[in-house]
């Protein structure tokens, strides 16, 4: 890793008046996943193949039912967002002076990364899949989200995560200078 391989976005006006907008030019078929962490949860979504953004609190919006999940885009309460895919990720987050932002690419023939998949919490499928989300929880009163695939039995939902490394030729030692997120995927495991 040589030269740096991300570059900083402008956060401009237009994010604070339409957040959801924002995010959804930023998205690209690429670049179809978003994940957001909000004061009042979490809020997944999944671009369109018209290239509207569909989001978790669109699917399950009852938030008498599901208080959760039923969660606004608002730049008010978010804490940061995650647009990614294989062609990269742009990372926005809550500052002091409002938000700042910075886009990953780091392409397929980066030297010196390696990947590795996390699995999601939720290892309980509730309620029906709709729209291509799937609610999951966590234990009997755990909590929940609802993930942008549609994740069956036998099947657990991951993040695969890219690390990019970098040496430092004085000390002899290798360190992970920066990690993105890649794609949200389906792996065998026990869902129940």
């Amino acid at each position: 890793m040589s030269e740096p391989i991300w570059q900083a976005e402008t956060v401009d006006a237009a994010f604070a008046a339409d957040p959801r907008a924002w995010l959804a030019a930023r998205m690209t078929a690429e670049m179809p996943w978003l994940l957001a962490h909000a004061d009042d949860g979490v809020i997944w979504g999944r671009r369109e193949p018209d290239g509207a953004l569909i989001l978790s609190s669109d699917v399950f919006s009852s938030a008498a039912k599901y208080p959760a999940i039923a969660v606004p885009l608002r730049a008010l309460t978010l804490q940061q967002a995650r647009i990614f895919g294989p062609g990269g990720e742009l990372l926005l987050w809550r500052t002091d002076g409002g938000f700042a932002a910075r886009r990953i690419a780091d392409g397929a023939n980066a030297e010196d990364i390696f990947e590795e998949d996390h699995l999601l919490w939720g290892t309980r499928r509730q309620f029906a899949i709709q729209a291509g989300f799937t609610l999951r929880d966590e234990g009997e009163q755990g909590p929940q989200h609802a993930v942008p695939l549609e994740v069956g039995d036998g099947e657990r939902a991951a993040l695969r995560v890219r690390h990019c490394v970098a040496y430092d030729p004085p000390s002899d030692m290798a360190y992970v200078a920066l990690s993105r997120l890649v794609d949200l995927i389906k792996v065998e495991g026990s869902a129940r």
